[in-house]
């Protein structure tokens, strides 16, 4: 036997570079599970073998699919996270919780970076959508300005939270505090609300006015609900394109009979207007295409119905709120995701371009998802259904191609998206560890869970019937017509995932119905964009009568039966706005840093975070700072027992009858301190009727109390008692939560 007959009978040996990868992920798998244990010792030890597992099988599976030619580098990445690991599991809590997050993000931007400069097609400007973006943006500005004036608002509670974090951008920017600006952001990324949507915001306020609520508004506009519009029509499109081809097959529809040419409409068989329209829709005559039709005017039509079709996630960032720029990050994991499938659906060859292919798309996807999360941590559940939908997608090719399928590619794809998931997750890992009971959301916000029959009336309000039933129908014949169904069953599939996984925690908010969005939007978009593509004056005519159905005064008519949603509309101003200003007016007579004025409610009418807030009545006096109120507890399951801040609170300013915004069983809080103070027990027998009442809205007082003598930790833990031995009769044990 030859010596070449030798090599080729024996088995391939490994090599060292491999073996060198091999070992650093079993080293990275001894490194996590050191750090979990350093971090939360009282852990479960399924929780730190699962991380360090998994993270280990995600090395040794990238060290096992690698070429040769790459193996280097992924050894150096593992073992500088070995390093960043044990050096973190050594350091101090606070020290830890830093280098993680200094660590994640500068992870972070750099994998964007290199994504941006290594990627084939650059990006360049577009000047016809540049232009749309600029009248979507002057559209949304005059809806915006409209709304907010029409209704008076006045943003309060979570509707007021980023405009707050976003004008402490802007202070810390004018003082030059940018070690302090920046450690704050970077760290945010574990608290419930990231500083991630209001950084920007921030620093255009920095540069203008930082109180002005016009900037703030304009800036979120242009930075997150115009792109928004601009990324939901992209997304319709593309299901649009999928769709368009001729009806099922080439021969389904025969061809027109020949006829005699005629004069006059002798013997012209006449077709009534919906059947010819019908018939012009399903035939999708080949020679006036999405392909053909120009690209820009799809574009502006498709935002025009997007806008028209959900308004609601437009009306509430034109109060404020920063959500609707997610759905930009969700519309780029949908169609990452469908690159990925893609990707892996082709047959076996061209691995040289195929795989580097694979691994910028699973980096950029993992990237992506990531950033949903840190940008709204609700987008987490859109996260997941995504990835749930993209392993089910590639699961069902996989068992389709049997061996032929892209094997190692899939699994390096997976094995890297993970891996850089949870590099990036790393700080959250550090901060959530030692106390995991603590954000389990399930149990914090049971409270916020309301009966299906009031969940459904707002729904009615927030997307109204018409709407889902034209987004059912836009369903069924974009996957009647499509071949490719891809994308079409991961923005579906996804959506519906979330919705699920959503409703686990809590009942929506008008404003987590982003989550399910594209799935309302992008269905009756594509399908008016086909229909837009051979009959435009219907589309126009379709798209103007959505339009009269949620934007115009019909929307309040058919509202009461459910039929069209009333959120895109201004609400009606608040009745009580002149008695806001003499509170306001009486507040700032009376507060000093040394006898603060707080608040007991929690309702839209009243509330302790309204005292703060109505500071927008007198703009040009600014924010009132911390010397005006202690911020007080709301929600048991999320704030605990009434605190020690009761001490400082010299006036006291309580809502009669109790104010309360979520069932007022999860919100004894409230509820029991307000009671002592209005009946004159507990803690009330500390305060006196001042005699000052402010009459609001909706038969509510605000009644005004003095303190008589201080209050001291006696009388905190007695009511912090009481209010163990009420939630104890509601039936809630202690140290547990009713669900």
């Amino acid at each position: 036997m030859t010596a070449f007959e030798r090599r080729a009978l024996s088995p391939p040996r490994v090599s060292t570079e491999r073996s060198l990868a091999a070992l650093a992920g079993v080293a990275l798998t001894a490194s996590v599970a050191f750090l979990l244990h350093r971090v939360a010792p009282g852990a479960p030890a399924i929780i730190t073998a699962g991380v360090a597992g998994f993270a280990g099988l995600a090395a040794l599976a990238l060290a096992l699919t690698f070429e040769d030619a790459a193996l280097p580098r992924l050894t150096t990445a593992v073992a500088v996270g070995v390093g960043l690991a044990i050096l973190g599991a050594l350091a101090e809590p606070e020290t830890r919780l830093r280098l993680a997050s200094f660590a994640s993000a500068a992870f972070g931007v750099g994998l964007a970076v290199w994504l941006a400069r290594t990627a084939r097609k650059r990006p360049s400007v577009s000047w016809p959508l540049a232009a749309l973006f600029a009248v979507a943006l002057a559209c949304l500005t005059a809806y915006a300005a409209y709304l907010v004036l029409a209704s008076r608002d006045l943003m309060i509670a979570d509707f007021m939270t980023y405009r707050t974090i976003a004008m402490m951008v802007a202070q810390l920017a004018d003082a030059g505090d940018w070690s302090l600006l920046l450690s704050a952001a970077v760290q945010s990324i574990t608290q419930d609300y990231s500083w991630a949507p209001a950084l920007v915001l921030g620093l255009l306020l920095a540069v203008t006015e930082p109180t002005s609520r016009a900037v703030y508004t304009f800036a979120l506009l242009a930075l997150y609900a115009a792109p928004a519009a601009l990324a939901l029509s992209i997304l319709a499109r593309d299901c649009a394109r999928r769709a368009d081809c001729e009806w099922k097959r080439p021969d389904a529809i025969p061809p027109p009979r020949p006829e005699a040419p005629r004069s006059g409409l002798e013997g012209r068989r006449l077709e009534p207007p919906s059947r010819r329209l019908l018939r012009r829709l399903f035939r999708m005559r080949p020679q006036v295409s999405l392909t053909t039709r120009d690209e820009a005017a799809t574009l502006a039509f498709g935002v025009a119905v997007v806008l028209a079709a959900f308004p609601a996630a437009f009306a509430v960032a034109a109060r404020g709120m920063p959500d609707v720029g997610g759905l930009v990050l969700v519309v780029c994991a949908l169609r990452l995701a469908e690159r990925l499938v893609r990707l892996l659906a082709l047959r076996q060859g061209l691995d040289a371009r195929v795989r580097p292919m694979t691994r910028r798309v699973a980096l950029a996807l993992a990237l992506t998802l990531y950033a949903m999360f840190a940008f709204r941590r609700w987008y987490a559940f859109a996260a997941a259904g995504i990835v749930v939908m993209l392993a089910l997608e590639v699961g069902s090719i996989a068992l389709t191609r049997g061996a032929r399928f892209r094997w190692q590619d899939a699994v390096a794809a997976a094995a890297l998206g993970a891996l850089t998931v949870l590099v990036l997750l790393s700080p959250v890992l550090v901060d959530w560890a030692p106390n995991l009971s603590a954000h389990d959301y399930a149990s914090t916000y049971a409270g916020y869970r309301k009966p299906p029959d009031v969940f459904l009336r707002e729904l009615g309000d927030w997307v109204g019937l018409i709407p889902a039933l034209a987004a059912l129908a836009g369903t069924a014949l974009l996957w009647a017509r499509s071949r490719d169904r891809r994308l079409l069953r991961l923005t579906l599939g996804g959506a519906a995932i979330a919705a699920a996984l959503f409703l686990r925690v809590q009942t929506p908010y008008v404003h987590h119905l982003d989550l399910i969005a594209p799935a309302i939007v992008a269905p009756i978009a594509a399908s008016l964009m086909l229909l837009f593509a051979r009959a435009p004056r219907a589309a126009l005519l379709a798209m103007a009568w959505l339009g009269l159905i949620t934007l115009s005064p019909l929307a309040a008519a058919l509202n009461p039966k459910g039929l069209a949603p009333i959120a895109g509309l201004p609400r009606a101003p608040r009745a009580d706005l002149d008695e806001l200003r003499r509170l306001k007016d009486w507040v700032d007579e009376r507060a000093r840093p040394d006898a603060k004025v707080c608040g007991l409610g929690s309702s839209y009418t009243f509330s302790g975070q309204l005292i703060g807030e109505l500071w927008q009545l007198r703009p040009e006096r600014g924010p009132s700072g911390p010397k005006l109120n202690v911020t007080m507890s709301d929600v048991d399951t999320v704030d605990g027992p009434p605190g020690a801040g009761l001490k400082d609170c010299a006036v006291m300013i309580v809502g009669d009858p109790i104010q309360t915004h979520i069932d007022p069983d999860y919100q004894q809080t409230v509820v029991v301190p307000s009671r002592e103070m209005l009946t004159g027990q507990g803690v009330g027998a500390k305060f006196r009727r001042a005699g000052e009442v402010f009459h609001l809205e909706k038969g509510v007082s605000a009644v005004v109390f003095e303190r008589l003598a201080p209050l001291d930790d006696a009388d905190i833990a007695a009511l912090q008692a009481r209010w163990r031995d009420a939630r104890k009769k509601l039936g809630f044990a202690e140290g547990a939560r009713r669900h």
